[in-house]
């Protein structure tokens, strides 16, 4: 009796035994992911971009990013929250059956990715070169404020696509804010400049010094824009513009904080515990 072909885990190539969770992935994919669910983790990037590689031999590097292919390949998070005990003397349940990417908002599952999202943004935005000069103390202050800037602006410019989970977890009022960030296609250079430019605000400096170095990263900032915008129309540099002032209506921050309602909570707690981890 001739074997049947070897399967390959979906998530990081390795030898995988069969169906785990809706998805052909390997027993060290399927643990991580049932762990993290039933744990409910919160984990960033290691790199703050969100892209890194996962194969066989780097698959622990960055759990951020193994998590995210566990989802962008399929795996069930409801799956997960249905068994009971351990599997062993159960049957499973059927493959078939399990229906992915239909987790509805209850289960938290959409919400705990764009919670991870926002774990890698706020790291990201630490490396950003003009901000990443100023000191812990400062950068918290700046952040404290405009959190949810940065957080919409990766959002709606995410490596991989991540529009279903916005449909699902966003209100009208932000999937509008996002489809009007979206229709700017801004591309690496000018995501950068438009970060620096809503982190570099020199009234939430703590010292004249720092009101005066945040003043000249902006301006420099803005003068570095208007080439890149001058490209594709004259207009354009003005539509960046009115896109950051989009962004930061102060209503977006309340309508953030319900959507992250299990992380962020009303009376900035948790935010200044996410902070101080990252």
């Amino acid at each position: 009796m001739s074997a049947s072909p070897a399967l390959v885990c979906r998530v990081c190539s390795d030898r995988s035994s069969g169906k785990h969770y809706g998805t052909v992935c390997c027993d060290g994919c399927s643990c991580f992911f049932k762990r993290s669910i039933r744990k409910r983790a919160v984990y960033s990037c290691i790199s703050g971009q969100g892209g890194c590689s996962v194969d066989k031999a780097r698959r622990n590097w960055c759990p951020f990013c193994r998590l995210q292919k566990c989802f962008l390949v399929g795996m069930n998070a409801a799956a997960v929250q249905q068994e009971r005990g351990p599997r062993k003397g159960r049957k499973m349940v059927p493959p078939q059956k399990v229906q992915p990417r239909r987790v509805s908002l209850s289960d938290g599952l959409s919400v705990q990715i764009l919670s991870q999202v926002l774990m890698a943004c706020i790291r990201q935005v630490r490396h950003n070169e003009h901000f990443a000069i100023f000191g812990r103390a400062q950068q918290n202050e700046i952040l404290r404020h405009v959190w949810y800037e940065c957080f919409l602006l990766r959002v709606a410019n995410w490596s991989i696509d991540i529009s279903s989970l916005v449909e699902r977890c966003c209100d009208g009022h932000l999937r509008s804010v996002m489809e009007d960030i979206k229709a700017l296609r801004v591309d690496l250079i000018e995501l950068s400049l438009l970060e620096t430019l809503i982190l570099c605000r020199k009234e939430f400096a703590l010292s004249a010094r720092e009101a005066t170095q945040l003043e000249q990263f902006a301006e420099r900032a803005l003068v570095a824009l208007e080439p890149t915008a001058a490209l594709p129309a004259p207009a354009r540099l003005g539509k960046l513009l009115l896109g950051l002032r989009t962004v930061a209506l102060r209503f977006n921050e309340f309508a953030v904080r319900a959507m992250l309602r299990e992380v962020i909570s009303d009376d900035g707690l948790a935010l200044e515990t996410i902070l101080a981890k990252l």
